[in-house]
């Protein structure tokens, strides 16, 4: 079987990378097949509109990764946008784009009664709405919020979330999930060890779709 089939560029933008411990987590996540990272902030000078469109050529999806900056994306990345996005139209048009946003804030408190008052949503409306304007399909908003207090569970966690975020068809729907972890585990059907976990998967797939078969009938006779 065939894996990561998307092709996904990431536009990465941190002032401070090399001291960001966020920024070279994300990276070092990003570190599979099919997947290109960009870093803005290494490109010395005024961005060359030819060779930024060149890295835009044939991606399926575009995931724009920063740490939030006064409610905004950083200088560089903004400088980006204002030259790469009127002419990569063509490059962009009905493609995918998801943001990975950072923040030394827990995430709890973007919402209405939180410290902040402002969801990711509202925050990322200017560039949703750039998006609107070419019909692209805009993914659910991951956010790596105060690494430093993670457990080892809850970083291996997002490690997972943010690889799904960048190979995982969408819509993110749970079989949908469930179906990536098994063709992840398909990649390494070699492993003997993986065979019990391999089958207790397919089976946890087997027994959603009978539930949603049932569910479905059910709804059928309401």
């Amino acid at each position: 079987m065939i894996f990561f089939m998307l092709k996904t560029l990431i536009i990465a933008s941190h002032p401070t990378y090399d001291d960001s411990l966020s920024q070279r987590f994300f990276s070092e996540s990003a570190k599979i097949p099919n997947v290109t990272l960009h870093l803005l902030d290494k490109v010395v000078g005024d961005f060359d509109l030819a060779i930024e469109l060149e890295k835009l050529q044939g991606i399926d999806r575009l995931i724009l990764q920063f740490p939030l900056y006064w409610y905004q994306v950083p200088a560089k990345m903004k400088a980006w946008i204002d030259t790469v996005w009127e002419a990569a139209k063509p490059y962009l048009l009905n493609k995918e784009i998801g943001f990975a946003l950072s923040t030394g804030v827990a995430a709890k408190e973007f919402q209405l009664g939180g410290k902040e008052g402002a969801s990711f949503s509202e925050i990322l409306r200017p560039l949703t709405l750039m998006a609107q304007k070419y019909q692209m399909t805009i993914l659910p908003v991951l956010v790596l919020d105060q690494l430093m207090y993670k457990t080892e569970t809850e970083k291996r966690r997002f490690v997972i979330d943010y690889q799904q975020l960048l190979t995982m068809e969408a819509p993110f729907s749970f079989a949908a999930k469930q179906q990536w972890f098994r063709q992840r585990l398909e990649t390494l059907a070699e492993n003997p060890s993986l065979a019990p976990l391999f089958a207790q998967l397919i089976q946890n797939q087997e027994t959603l779709s009978e539930l949603e078969e049932a569910l479905a009938e059910m709804e059928a006779y309401e």
